[in-house]
């Protein structure tokens, strides 16, 4: 699994944020994501859930994490669209 957060210490502060849960995370499989939105439950009483998407680079220095065909390897897009 790739060590993410060694390329800024700003990356490294928010993948490891305690006081809530991080918006940019490493996967299990270990692809690194970013939360870009939420989503409603499909019926009263579902709980929401966060839309996530692989993060190429770093948001804070522009160092590149990783590439789209190693998320894909990882199985980190649900389908061919998903970076179209």
């Amino acid at each position: 699994m790739a060590q993410f957060g060694t390329c800024c210490t700003d990356l490294k502060d928010v993948m490891a944020g305690e006081d809530f849960e991080p918006l940019v995370t490493a996967a299990e499989n270990g692809v690194l994501y970013m939360s870009v939105g939420l989503i409603e439950g499909e019926k009263d009483g579902d709980e929401g859930g966060m839309v996530d998407h692989p993060v190429f680079f770093c948001p804070f220095c522009g160092t590149k994490l990783q590439t789209e065909e190693e998320v894909r390897a990882k199985g980190g897009f649900e389908d061919d669209d998903a970076t179209a």
